[in-house]
């Protein structure tokens, strides 16, 4: 065992010296191309984006969170991103650490760098505007900064179509939608707030929260659902997995009092369309549009 860290094995202990050699060699404004550099990546919007811009050959290791695309599932998983093992982050020797800044816990942080490996911390996007700067900024931190300009581009005009789609409902009847999140650490159903994405992607598809509570999200009980009379109800896939249909949902206490389960009205969305903004943020808006509005 080192002196220094004592939880390292002598064989992670080797690996140190190889980390901060490799983050020394960093340039102070962003990664050198090629294939020797070594990211580590807890963010699964910041991983989603990297690969958008076609920058995935510098990835070794994701947050468990992070499944989107498909193949990033490929790459090796150092947890979840809130409860993080120093171990398992200096095992893959990175030449950097990059988050959105939901991160933790601190020890595992600090330990980090105390073996020389530099943490990148880059806002996520918490509104479209600022998802498009985080996409332009991850185009000139990676080094590719046209292909990054060219999706902002196209997420732009799909917006602008999608809104002018979706339009029309902004005078229809506005249905009470209740988005539910499965935690994947604990056994905990989550209600997404106002002021989270999801939220903003309800309001332009001509829905209504049918949660009042500020913060992004909101721990669910039985009484909480049944208060927030939804008439529709979209289930992150996680969750939605465990019961497998429409039907059985009903099952979850506190849904089957609303008037969403007595229509039905239960649909499932991978998690990565709506946690955050993205470019298939447009595609997600028109889908839920037409589910808010069936036949219009």
């Amino acid at each position: 065992m080192s002196a220094n860290h004592p939880s390292l094995s002598r064989r992670d202990a080797g690996w140190l010296l190889l980390a901060a050699g490799a983050a020394a060699a960093l340039p102070a404004r962003g990664l050198a191309a090629g294939p020797g550099n070594r990211v580590v990546c807890v963010s699964k919007q910041i991983n989603e984006f990297i690969f958008d811009i076609g920058a995935q050959s510098h990835l070794v290791a994701r947050d468990l969170t992070s499944i989107y695309p498909p193949q990033i599932t490929r790459l090796t998983s150092v947890g979840y991103h809130r409860a993080l093992s120093a171990e398992g982050i200096i095992s893959m020797r990175p030449s950097v650490l990059l988050t959105d800044g939901n991160v933790g816990p601190d020890p595992v942080l600090v330990q980090v760098r105390s073996v020389g490996i530099p943490i990148e911390t880059m806002a996520p996007g918490e509104t479209l505007q600022t998802a498009q700067q985080l996409m332009l900024r991850l185009g000139r931190y990676f080094g590719r900064e046209a292909a990054a300009k060219t999706i902002v581009a196209r997420w732009q005009a799909g917006m602008k179509t999608a809104l002018a789609a979706v339009a029309p409902y902004a005078k229809a009847p506005k249905p009470r939608v209740l988005m539910i999140h499965f935690g994947q650490i604990g056994n905990t159903y989550l209600g997404l707030t106002r002021g989270s994405a999801a939220d903003q992607i309800i309001n332009w598809a001509g829905g209504v929260n049918a949660l009042d509570q500020m913060g992004g999200m909101a721990r669910l009980t039985p009484e909480i659902i049944a208060r927030a009379a939804p008439d529709i109800i979209i289930a992150t896939d996680v969750g939605f997995d465990r019961y497998g249909s429409p039907a059985k949902f009903r099952d979850l206490p506190g849904v089957g009092l609303t008037p969403a389960a007595k229509a039905l009205r239960i649909h499932r969305i991978f998690e990565t369309e709506i946690m955050y903004f993205g470019p298939r943020t447009p595609a997600a808006l028109r889908k839920i549009a037409g589910w808010l509005h069936p036949g219009r």
